[in-house]
């Protein structure tokens, strides 16, 4: 079976260009696998794949090969695989863009907590406890650090 879908498009392992293949294989045990030890994370959530991608050559039609140093990501975190909502990202853009990683909206800028923090030169830490202490998200990002 691999020998005929290498065949096929050229992707499979036997030719030496697995990435694309691979991460579209790991998408689809996310997310239809049950078994999968990330299936929790997306399939139980809801997050499913476009129909179109169910093959790969789709997948590879619409998104391309990864450039170098990227991987899929989505766009809408609790959104789909689908062409409108997937993109090539770095680790750093991921990260950012985590159900863990708390937005902050501020004069109509919404940004995650991480981005803010570094924009004003202070550790996440301080933001948190800022917002924890019940300031406001405009006040705990706005309102500069005391310096001892």
């Amino acid at each position: 079976m691999r020998k005929v879908m290498a065949r096929k498009h050229g992707y499979g392992r036997t030719y030496g260009r697995p990435k694309l293949y691979s991460i579209w294989k790991a998408m689809r045990q996310r997310c239809m696998n049950t078994a999968s030890k990330h299936y929790r994370n997306y399939g139980a959530r809801g997050i499913k794949i476009c129909e179109r991608w169910n093959k790969f050559e789709n997948f590879l039609a619409d998104m391309g090969n990864p450039p170098p140093g990227l991987t899929l990501d989505r766009i809408n975190n609790d959104g789909n695989y689908e062409p409108t909502n997937c993109r090539w990202a770095t680790q750093l853009v991921q990260s950012h863009n985590s159900r863990a990683v708390r937005i902050i909206t501020v004069r109509g800028e919404s940004l995650p907590m991480p981005v803010w923090a570094k924009r004003l030169g202070m550790p996440v830490t301080a933001i948190r406890a800022r917002l924890f202490c019940g300031w406001s998200e405009e006040r705990a990002v706005t309102e500069p650090r005391n310096k001892l």
